[in-house]
């Protein structure tokens, strides 16, 4: 079968047909929106949708993001976009829109924001033109602080890392006075709302719903909201440094107590953390530092406690700075894997028992042990530093979670990790 059959068999089901019907729907709109309302009637909808989207699905209904879904299809094993799949499975291609584009060309609010975004740059990126059509529709941002909005928001986002991992950060009042005001992204200002709203199209996530989400949406963008709230959990640091906040946490760690490492912690710590060579375990979980706490095992281990936030990234780097080795584990999904991806593109850490022997020996164990695992949603993930991780995940398409392989990571720091591995 060519791609076009596989598309059909695989996507060209009742469960999807309201998904695609909708999405065409919003792109053959006069106006695009940059978003759409979907009814999920059932669990094999919420299902089949959360597998396209790369997210699970709850409820009977979600929105979904118009970029989203075309980055997910594009990122599918058909790699096509979202307009050929839907001329694959309707059998015609999708509608022109000349004079929408000429009524968007001539819109004021879309012409200011154009301009705005121009002098920093970024007018032609990808999310440009949804955020553009956002703010229009749905942005409720009145048409005397619509120049002054434009040009703060193109300002605030040419400084945000929006196509790659952040390497540097910045705190946001920081940020928002170089705009006009410290206090210029606070929660609920107009400025940071519009901001996050291009952030999430840019990096093709939901628009943050809640306190937790914002954070990490700004976090993932390299902005810290404060010095003290975002904490690295961490176990067993070798410190060097003989000086009171060294003590402080040693004696932590000295009565089996994990520490929570800030970023007023980072600067007020010694230049140098460790001695060159120390060997660091790197978890996702937070289950695998209690447990080496809890048996009192001595192996250093930070714990990311899922995406890195940006003080957990600021302790990978200055230990990498220091000499010292990183080893990082994470659960076997999509988000997992590119968790370590990105750490082993930007921040020297290496896989640790993240390999496609590693992915099979932890499926074999769970079909001996009779553990279930759950399905494997979203789009795939490259792992360059083994290539048939990624094709064996995809074949199997389950997903383990570090506690199932808890036993062998805890075996692991028990007998030390090197420079050289395991």
């Amino acid at each position: 079968m060519g791609v076009a059959d596989d598309v059909r068999a695989v996507w060209g089901v009742e469960a999807l047909r309201g998904l695609w019907e909708k999405a065409r729907e919003a792109l053959e709109s006069p106006k695009p929106p940059a978003t759409f309302r979907l009814e999920l009637p059932d669990d094999e909808a919420r299902r089949l949708v959360g597998e396209v989207y790369g997210r699970p699905m709850w409820g009977q209904g979600t929105r979904i993001s118009v970029s989203k879904l075309d980055s997910a299809v594009r990122g599918s094993r058909f790699g096509l976009e979202l307009a050929e799949v839907l001329e694959i499975l309707h059998g015609r291609p999708v509608g022109q829109r000349e004079s929408g584009s000429a009524d968007e060309q001539q819109d004021p609010t879309v012409e200011t924001l154009r301009s705005a975004l121009a002098e920093r740059g970024l007018a032609d990126a990808d999310w440009a033109a949804p955020w553009m059509q956002w703010i229009h529709q749905y942005g409720r941002v009145a048409a005397d602080e619509l120049p002054t909005i434009a040009r703060r928001a193109a300002g605030v986002l040419s400084a945000l890392a929006l196509d790659r991992a952040p390497e540097t950060w910045i705190s946001r009042g920081e940020l928002a006075a170089r705009v006009g005001g410290a206090h210029q992204l606070d929660n609920g200002t107009t400025l940071s709302r519009v901001v996050l709203k291009a952030a999430a199209l840019a990096h093709g996530v939901e628009s943050p719903g809640n306190e937790r989400e914002r954070r990490a949406l700004w976090e993932r963008c390299g902005v810290t909201l404060d010095a003290v709230s975002a904490t690295v959990l961490c176990w067993a640091l070798p410190l060097a440094g003989s000086d009171d906040w060294s003590r402080s946490v040693r004696q932590r760690f000295a009565i089996g107590l994990p520490a929570h490492l800030t970023h007023l912690d980072l600067r007020t710590a010694p230049a140098r953390l460790v001695e060159p060579g120390t060997a660091v375990a790197v978890c996702e979980n937070p289950r695998v530092l209690e447990s080496a706490a809890e048996e009192r095992i001595e192996h250093p281990v930070v714990c990311l406690s899922g995406h890195p936030t940006t003080v957990a990234l600021t302790l990978l780097d200055r230990l990498v700075a220091d000499g010292a080795t990183l080893h990082h584990h994470g659960d076997f999904d999509w988000a997992g894997v590119g968790i370590t991806r990105s750490l082993w593109e930007h921040h020297g850490v290496r896989p640790w028992r993240m390999s496609a022997g590693d992915y099979r020996e932890a499926l074999d164990r769970a079909a001996a042990d009779r553990t279930d695992l759950p399905n494997l949603v979203g789009a795939p993930v490259g792992t360059p530093w083994d290539p048939a991780l990624a094709e064996l995940m995809s074949t199997a398409a389950r997903a383990v979670e570090e506690e199932v392989v808890l036993p062998a990571l805890l075996a692991d720091l028990r007998a030390g990790l090197t420079a050289a591995g395991t």
